[in-house]
């Protein structure tokens, strides 16, 4: 097992400060002053190792350096928090197992998720059998569909549904209206593949065909050379997506590309080089500050050691943004939800999943830095604004936008009625 425990972030300067106030650089490793009681022990189900340690990267940093914030500014609702990160390896079997350990073992009051659909569906109901709010980072529909929904889980990040929803729609009118789909062919790339031949005919496009790609396929060109060359575009949820847009181009592909929600998030994208100019990518935040316009979300990199252009400075990696943002709402979500419904122990978090229900949106703010966002009951889903990105000149820019009341679509489930 590995298990982290988060630095305990105090500025001297900031000790009455109070969430609300702009988030400063993080030094120091203890509980500030102002916060008493017992820890709110929050736990992360990180995937630190494995196919998607890249944006484990980012979500473990966020959440370590954000809780640090929280307990320089008071807490929650006046108490410290104590973070322990698990590592789920990229695995099913030893996420669950370390979800496991986190219930049981640590005793953590809430769960911030796996960012993989598997792990995610098969933790979420874990959770729920405890009692345990379990806050997803799966950004497939799947994870809180009618088959998959539980009242114990909440997502504070978008889904493939509501990225179809909204940037289909954007990139039929850009793009063209010939689809093709080309898709990793597990729950998350299924549930891609479904959304955006959804989104694109409600647009008035078509996707002519979807070629699946196994994960352990060793060779990627049999399966490239099955897309369909009269295409206008080609939508692409793979895991190994800078491989694929690199075959595509050698292979004499010159439709536009789109990438997956997020996929930005699972590699550097300054690798792709030529290859990379023009292909658009969906995600939640830009990378560059100057596409985003919002200075809570400047806090956030400069007390993660990030730069104006979404640089680390440590390690010279590209920021995952759209990875930041999930933590950070899910922080503020929790933050909200514990302090307006009195939560004290676990036997109130019923009553704060009922408090959570009655609360439609969540402002802009230090923990919602790039806007309002809308919180579905009925689904436990959140709606914000999609960013639509494309690289130009080397540089990953904001293309568009697609506003959140764009991306909202049908609930399938009613938890309320439970």
């Amino acid at each position: 097992m590995t298990t982290k425990i988060s630095r305990r972030g105090i500025l001297a300067a900031s000790v009455a400060a109070t969430a609300a106030a702009a988030l400063p650089r993080i030094v120091g490793k203890s509980f500030a002053a102002g916060t008493s009681g017992d820890p709110i022990v929050i736990g992360h189900q990180c995937e630190l190792t494995g196919w998607d340690a890249a944006t484990g990267f980012w979500r473990n940093k966020a959440a370590t350096g954000l809780c640090d914030w929280l307990n320089a500014n008071g807490g929650i609702a006046g108490r410290p928090i104590k973070l322990v990160t698990v590592d789920t390896k990229s695995d099913v079997d030893a996420g669950v197992n370390q979800l496991r350990n986190l219930l049981l073992e640590e005793e953590v009051d809430f769960v911030l998720g796996s960012e993989i659909s598997s792990i995610a569906i098969a933790s979420n109901k874990i959770a729920n059998e405890n009692k345990r709010l379990y806050l997803t980072m799966s950004s497939s529909e799947a994870t809180t569909s009618k088959d998959n929904a539980v009242p114990y889980q909440f997502r504070l990040t978008t889904n493939s549904a509501a990225t179809a929803a909204g940037a289909a729609r954007k990139y039929v009118e850009s793009v063209g209206s010939r689809w093709v789909t080309f898709f990793a062919d597990i729950k998350w790339g299924q549930s891609e593949r479904d959304w955006w031949a959804k989104g694109v005919a409600a647009s008035g496009g078509e996707v002519g065909n979807a070629i699946a790609l196994p994960v352990d396929a060793p060779d990627l060109l049999p399966f490239v050379m099955q897309i369909d060359r009269n295409a206008d575009g080609i939508f692409i949820p793979v895991l190994n997506a800078l491989q694929a847009i690199q075959l595509l181009r050698n292979s004499g592909y010159d439709q536009k590309i789109v990438l997956a929600g997020q996929s930005f998030s699972l590699f550097d994208y300054r690798e792709l080089g030529e290859f990379g100019d023009g292909v658009f990518g969906i995600e939640t935040a830009p990378v560059a500050l100057n596409d985003m316009n919002s200075p809570d979300m400047a806090n956030i990199y400069k007390a993660l050691g990030i730069d104006e252009n979404g640089v680390e400075s440590a390690s010279g990696k590209v920021v995952g943004s759209s990875m930041l943002l999930g933590i950070a709402q899910s922080l503020g979500f929790l933050k909200a939800n514990v302090e307006q419904s009195g939560w004290k122990t676990k036997a109130d978090t019923a009553a704060l999943i009922k408090h959570a229900e009655s609360v439609p949106s969540y402002s802009k703010g230090p923990l919602f830095p790039l806007g309002d966002v809308t919180m579905r009951a009925q689904d436990h889903q959140a709606f914000m604004d999609i960013y639509l990105l494309q690289m130009q000149a080397g540089a990953l820019v904001k293309y568009g936008v697609a506003p959140k009341d764009i991306t909202i679509y049908d609930a399938d489930v009613d938890l309320t009625q439970g």
